[in-house]
């Protein structure tokens, strides 16, 4: 049986039963049952939280004290003055009888509320103005103020002295100036904070999704009674040893990539918005965007918080990826062998297989964030496309979407796994003899992509989703659909040293050698010739990898990282890309213009991957040669070097081909041969050099830290096989000779630790962002150099909503002293912070309820350009 050298066949019809008007009835109403409860899940009601929080707290004087809200403004502020208190203040100053910022903070005017007491007279001071009040009618009266809903209402008794349209003030703390004895029982305060994302299922809702999760299963199985195919053949005892061995090696890289391989960018924000789920109950998105919940891409902090619950080293916490990659590897090493099996394509070696996989996924492949787990969605996806296409059974392709309703719960690039599926589904429906079995199987797919609602609506409904895409599109870095060659420009260079690390070879050869391979791919594949290189399925991963970039486009931020979902697609590009290379050469009988064109195109590649600086971000700096330097000087780099090791390599395999008698026939002369196979030796070499320099830069740098006594994040990998650690706190050291573990470990209340290195502090207990409240840390790690800008990020309001911002106009810092051991550079692993407050910070009561609203309801809207003056994204 074969694919690639003939013309597609027609796949199975089903069985006569399954064909009849019944059985057509019963497939069709099971994809719809599902896809209307599917559809029910986002709507159906969710048990909400109120928080109330109040202050003076019971049974304590009327002090100011911190309370600093997230989102920064509360859903509701009530506030009660009583007349007698503004009576009973000294002529001649301004006194404040109650604020929610402290007076002298320079947001306090435009964005807080403040009550000051001035010759007698009340006067409101909000929203960037003053409004007299005027003096108190009576002793025994009492000043309310309201605000809510866009509005502010103040009244005096029965009388309202003043209504204006405003945001709720924002609140940091609630303040008074009267001396204690004069404001208990005469300045109060109550809050409603805005904890929008604390919801849980009603009972319906879990009856909703059970049915859903029902269907989708009886859609599997009707699929796989429906669409049958002929049986396997049965793969020789001999390759099946040869796979296992591969993998076994395979899983020992893995393995040791997960103790030697790079922190990625975003782990030690990841890192914070899974160790917050278990406290808060939802999946925020912690240190910005006013910790918004991460809707839809919620289901890894649902999965992984079982295993997360046994320990926070880093190690443990990079086991679903390192699994995650373990897993692709099966399904690439799953789709080669059906080729192999299935069609008269070109054979991959399996070394070369297991090259363009490591290539491909170790720059971000034991990272936190979500690309490694779409990068496997894609790869369920793509194999079962490839199986429903090679065996005969379209059925794989209702597995298919099950793995692409699992990705949209993964992020918004899970809409990657779409492709694979999309393009199965058209050439079943191509070979499909009646019309009825292809609207049985578009029906089945699309209901098995259906339990994706589920997952994304599990705990929130559509309105929470809506707060959730509002809120982070308007704090988030976002871009619009044209600015896609920022991404680009990430890769290539252009953008600041501290996204230097983005350049580095290990990330830019894979992608740039794919997209290379592409488009010779494109070149060598003439139309409606079936038996030419890349015909049929073999094919196939180049346009998924092409749709994929394209489908980028469309992602609302322009990250490298993002290149990282592709991880799947681009292994194979590379993989079969170099195994069809030199049958393609041969078959399509290409000239020199064709040949000496793939060798500027790939050396060109080549020359630009390893021109990119040896840049790391965070803790992997520490130690390591050459940094932010091209290796070796440059070397690698130079064109003429690439060419002269790939004609050495041409020249070995032309004379072996020669010798043994081996090889495609090729009618071409030696010379443009030679132009051919050094195409494909340069990008041979290269990708088998990527994965050895990056580890050998790594382990470099870990034994240089080790040979001066210091500290390196493998070290805290090693340490974690044999034991508890604490990172790099065990480290860091005080100057009263103590570490910074145990500095921690004395000093009650949470750490706050920047994201860029949080994910070297499994010891610190981070800041709990809950009940629309955040928790005051005591001790801050800040981030050293380079990235202590993007750790300030979260402390600050503009641009992305920083989570902790709260804390500029409350807290004062003071350094305590502490270097890493080893390292001559004091700063070298950042700086700690005392954290100081200017007012106590138990001083307020919070009491929270549970209330059952629609899953349409939404919370006032704060992705506009008044919340904290911050104008839209851009557009």
């Amino acid at each position: 049986m074969t694919d690639t050298a003939t013309a597609p066949r027609p796949v199975s019809a089903p069985d006569p039963p399954a064909r009849s008007r019944r059985g057509f009835r019963w497939l069709l109403g099971a994809a719809l049952v599902t896809a209307v409860t599917a559809i029910a899940i986002p709507f159906a009601p969710v048990e909400a939280e109120r928080v109330e929080v109040s202050w003076p707290k019971a049974g304590q004087a009327a002090e100011s004290a911190v309370a600093m809200f997230l989102p920064y403004r509360p859903l509701r502020l009530d506030v009660t003055v009583a007349c007698s208190a503004v009576a009973g203040t000294s002529p001649g100053r301004d006194v404040t009888a109650f604020a929610t910022i402290p007076p002298d903070a320079d947001i306090a005017r435009d964005w807080g509320l403040s009550l000051v007491v001035r010759d007698r007279q009340l006067v409101l001071v909000a929203d960037g103005t003053e409004t007299p009040l005027g003096a108190p009618p009576g002793p025994d009266c009492r000043y309310l103020v309201h605000a809510e809903d866009d509005e502010l209402v103040v009244l005096v008794g029965d009388r309202e002295l003043t209504r204006r349209a405003m945001r709720v003030p924002q609140v940091t703390a609630f303040v008074t100036d009267l001396p204690a004895e004069q404001a208990t029982g005469a300045v109060s305060a109550v809050a409603r904070a805005d904890a929008r994302f604390q919801t849980s299922p009603s009972p319906l809702k879990p009856l909703l999704m059970i049915l859903c999760g029902l269907g989708v299963v009886v859609c599997v199985v009707l699929a796989f009674r429906t669409f049958r195919g002929p049986p396997r053949p049965t793969r020789p005892l001999v390759r099946r040893r040869v796979d296992l061995a591969w993998t076994g090696l395979v899983a020992v890289g893995i393995g040791a990539w997960g103790v030697l391989g790079p922190q990625t960018v975003d782990d030690g924000w990841f890192l914070g918005m899974h160790r917050n789920f278990g406290p808060s109950g939802f999946a925020g998105d912690y240190y910005m965007a006013l910790n918004a919940a991460e809707n839809p891409a919620i289901l890894l902090q649902h999965l992984f918080a079982p295993l997360f619950e046994v320990s926070w080293a880093p190690l443990v916490v990079r086991l679903p990826a390192m699994a995650a990659g373990f897993t692709m590897w099966v399904l690439l090493l799953g789709i080669v062998r059906l080729l192999h099996e299935h069609t008269t394509a070109p054979r991959v070696p399996t070394w070369l297989l297991a090259a363009a996989f490591f290539a491909a996924w170790m720059p971000n492949g034991v990272g936190l964030r979500p690309e490694p787990f779409v990068a496997l969605c894609t790869a369920i996806s793509a194999y079962a496309a490839v199986r429903a296409r090679l065996t005969e059974r379209p059925a794989w392709l209702v597995v298919g979407g099950v793995a692409t309703g699992v990705c949209f719960a993964v992020t918004s690039t899970g809409m990657l796994a779409l492709i694979p599926l999309a393009l199965g589904l058209v050439h079943s429906c191509r070979h499909l003899p009646a019309t009825r079995d292809r609207i049985a199987l578009v029906a089945l797919a699309m209901a098995a992509v259906a339990v994706a609602s589920p997952l994304v609506f599990l705990q929130s409904g559509i309105g929470g989703f809506l707060d959730s895409t509002g809120a982070r599109y308007w704090y988030g870095a976002a871009q619009s659909w044209h600015g896609e060659f920022s991404r680009y420009q990430m890769l290539l260079g252009g953008v600041g040293d501290d996204f230097a690390f983005e350049q580095h070879p290990a990330r830019r050869l894979p992608v740039l050698l794919a997209i290379a391979l592409v488009l010779i791919a494109l070149v060598l594949a003439p139309r409606r010739q079936p038996t030419h290189a890349f015909a049929g399925a073999y094919g196939w991963p180049f346009t998924w990898f092409g749709l994929g970039l394209a489908a980028l486009v469309v992602t609302p931020t322009k990250i490298a990282s993002h290149f990282a979902a592709l991880d799947f697609f681009t292994a194979l590009v590379l993989a079969l890309g170099l195994a069809a290379l030199p049958r393609a050469f041969a078959r399509e009988n290409a000239g020199w213009a064709i040949r000496f064109s793939a060798l500027f195109l790939v050396v060109l590649v080549a020359s630009l991957s390893w021109d990119g600086p040896n840049s790391w971000w965070g803790y992997h700096r520490l130690g390591m040669p050459d940094l932010d330097e091209p290796l070796f000087e440059g070397t690698l780099a130079n064109p003429l070097n690439l060419l002269a090791a790939g004609a050495v390599a041409a020249a070995a395999i032309l004379y072996w081909q020669h010798r043994r008698g081996t090889g495609p026939e090729d009618p071409q002369p030696v010379a443009i041969r030679w132009a051919g196979w050094s195409a494909v030796a340069v990008a041979g070499l290269s990708l088998l050099a990527v994965p050895v320099l990056s580890a050998g830069a790594l382990g470099k740098a870990a034994l240089n830290q080790h040979a001066t006594g210091s500290w390196s994040p493998p070290a805290t990998n090693l340490a974690s096989l044999t034991g508890s650690t604490c990172g790099a706190a065990d480290h860091v050291r005080l100057d009263d000779g103590t570490t910074l573990t145990q500095q921690m470990a004395r000093t009650p209340g949470p750490v706050l630790v920047d994201w860029p290195i949080s994910f070297w502090y499994p010891c610190a207990r981070l800041p709990v962002l809950a009940d629309g409240l955040v928790e005051p840390p005591t001790l801050m790690v800040t981030a050293p150099g380079q990235h202590a800008h993007h750790g300030h990020l979260a402390r600050d309001y503009r641009p992305f909503a920083g989570a902790f911002a709260a804390m500029r106009s409350v807290v004062t810092y003071h350094e305590i002293p502490a270097r890493l051991t080893g390292n001559p550079d004091p700063r070298a692993w950042g700086t700690l912070h005392e954290v100081r407050y200017r007012y106590p910070t138990d001083r307020i009561d919070v009491q929270v309820s549970t209330t059952t609203q629609n899953g349409w309801q939404r919370g006032p809207s704060y992705a506009t350009a008044d919340y904290i003056d911050k104008p839209p994204p851009n557009p």
